[in-house]
């Protein structure tokens, strides 16, 4: 047998087995993922969410305990029907923790903004869907869409961002710009799109050695997932004659304060690729997300309301609004639906 066919034979027995042990590992997540699910809820804290095979995880259809009811179509709040009234008008906020809320079914801002909206006189009843999934970011969110989109919104609300920013570290920011079956298929927030190559990375101890990314260039920075992921949500739902309102997520940073109080500091976390107390870093980093949201409104000619403009109005008492560095507190939420009922009124997407 000729050297180059023994060469070429070797070579590809070993791409072989590189994809298949990638297969295997990929198939052994799924799995391990999947019963994980089934058994302990979402990291063993949150009951109330299980598995999902596509979407990554949801919350649980009928679940009703210590203040947080979901109802049969797995969305926190009171029963609806697929269809909504005719003179009704539905609106869809999509988003994480952040819209799914805090105990208490009048808690989330999803409710009190369809109070607030409701209490205008006139022919058309407003109704919300809180469809937030705690730990979801945009990808979860994409997968999630076209079932939520059988239910017929007029307009769909998007307040995402903070699970992407917490996990998509700068300095080794893969680009999954990709259509995926499922989340399971994506990356997950792991170091590199290949299971093989990540589990190599963590015998060997690599991303330990990681510098934090304070040293990086923030300003060059620019979340290619998250725009696409967001991108693919505005235009699924235009496709579909649903009007996109966009957010910039209110947050706990404060804004034109350079020592915070000792309330405010003590409340704000840190993703773990930022050093802890590096205040000018996350204010960057909040700002490459904040000008993403901004670019995709215009790009893709759909509206934005500035959530957290309000709140830097309210620099020195930001600690009464937000209990950590991204999560409103009951009276958060009341600022976010007083700030979404006006920005719909000045729209007129909202009577």
């Amino acid at each position: 047998m000729k050297r180059s066919t023994i060469v070429a034979a070797a070579a590809g027995a070993a791409v072989g087995t590189l994809i298949g042990a990638e297969y295997y590992l990929r198939r052994m997540d799924h799995a391990e993922n999947r019963d994980r699910w089934f058994h302990q809820g979402y990291d063993g804290s949150h009951p109330y969410n299980v598995f999902h095979n596509l979407s990554g995880w949801e919350p649980m259809p009928g679940y009703h305990v210590a203040g947080i009811r979901i109802n049969t179509f797995g969305f926190r709040g009171e029963e609806l029907s697929r269809r909504k009234a005719p003179n009704g008008s539905r609106i869809l906020c999509l988003g994480d923790s952040c819209t799914f809320g805090v105990a208490g079914d009048e808690s989330p801002y999803p409710y009190q903004l369809q109070r607030l909206l409701n209490e205008t006189e006139g022919e058309t009843i407003y109704q919300t869907v809180n469809a937030g999934v705690e730990g979801h970011s945009a990808i979860n969110a994409l997968l999630r869409l076209p079932r939520l989109l059988a239910f017929h919104p007029d307009v769909l609300i998007v307040y995402l961002g903070w699970n992407d920013m917490w996990s998509g570290n700068p300095k080794h920011y893969p680009d999954l710009r990709r259509k995926t079956r499922s989340y399971w298929h994506y990356g997950n927030g792991a170091p590199t799109p290949s299971l093989l190559v990540n589990r190599v990375i963590d015998r060997l101890g690599i991303h330990a050695a990681l510098p934090p990314v304070s040293s990086f260039d923030l300003d060059a920075f620019v979340p290619y997932n998250f725009e696409f992921n967001m991108q693919q949500i505005i235009r699924a739902a235009k496709k579909r004659q649903v009007r996109v309102v966009l957010t910039t997520p209110p947050s706990l940073i404060p804004q034109h304060t350079e020592l915070p109080s000792l309330r405010v500091h003590e409340k704000l976390h840190y993703p773990t690729f930022l050093e802890q107390g590096d205040l000018e870093s996350l204010r960057r980093l909040y700002d490459v997300y904040r000008v993403s949201l901004q670019r995709l409104a215009v790009e893709e000619d759909v509206d934005l309301v500035d959530l957290n403009a309000p709140f830097d109005m309210l620099d020195a008492e930001r600690d009464l609004y937000f209990s950590d560095t991204w999560h409103p507190t009951v009276e958060g939420h009341q600022v976010i639906a007083t700030t979404l009922a006006q920005g719909l009124k000045d729209r007129e997407i909202a009577g």
